[in-house]
């Protein structure tokens, strides 16, 4: 009995890792770019399983002011997730019938979306603290990458970040940042090895 109720809680736990990181110094202001992530599902078998990937349709959901340039924090993302899957060793394809894997993603900040709302639409939560920081110049912002099943469109993994944006910044600015949180998020995504 008790290890019937004991192995669930293992197999979250060993689904469920939860990690603080700094990403690259970017313009100066690095004790504000701490990323909180959450990871959950399973890459170990991964490399040998999948080795081509393309978008989940609708790939990507923005929840950004209407001031932002939703547009251009989309080619940011989806470019640097093209490059980093495929500095990884995967094909991307645009069709999905092709693909070993889809990718999807999003982007948000704490005004547009909540952390509840967070939670009730991916099952994750970070709670990421801004109560040091001027809101006028520093919001939340969660980042959301999925790994789906290409037939089931089922999630297999996802990773979840929540860190400080600034606002503000310049659109080169705002490209770097959104790059290095991606690598940052896509970092335990194992390299697949040459054939």
């Amino acid at each position: 009995m008790m290890i019937k109720l004991t192995m669930p809680l293992l197999v979250a736990t060993l689904l469920v890792a939860c990690t603080t990181s700094e990403y690259p110094i970017s313009n100066g202001y690095n004790k504000v770019n701490q990323l909180t992530k959450v990871e959950t599902g399973d890459l170990t078998q991964f490399t040998l399983q999948k080795s081509t990937f393309a978008w989940y349709p609708g790939r990507g959901k923005t929840y950004l002011p209407e001031t932002s340039n939703k547009a251009l924090f989309t080619r940011y993302t989806e470019k640097a997730i093209t490059q980093i899957m495929q500095d990884k060793g995967y094909t991307f394809t645009s069709n999905i019938q092709q693909a070993d894997f889809l990718i999807g993603y999003g982007l948000a900040v704490e005004s547009e979306l909540s952390d509840e709302q967070i939670f009730n639409k991916v099952g994750s939560n970070l709670g990421l603290s801004m109560s040091h920081l001027d809101p006028d110049k520093f919001q939340k912002g969660s980042a959301l990458i999925a790994f789906y099943n290409q037939h089931t469109f089922q999630t297999e993994w996802q990773v979840l970040a929540q860190g400080i944006a600034k606002v503000g910044l310049s659109q080169q600015d705002r490209k770097e940042k959104i790059e290095a949180v991606m690598f940052s998020m896509l970092n335990h995504v194992p390299t697949r090895i040459a054939e």
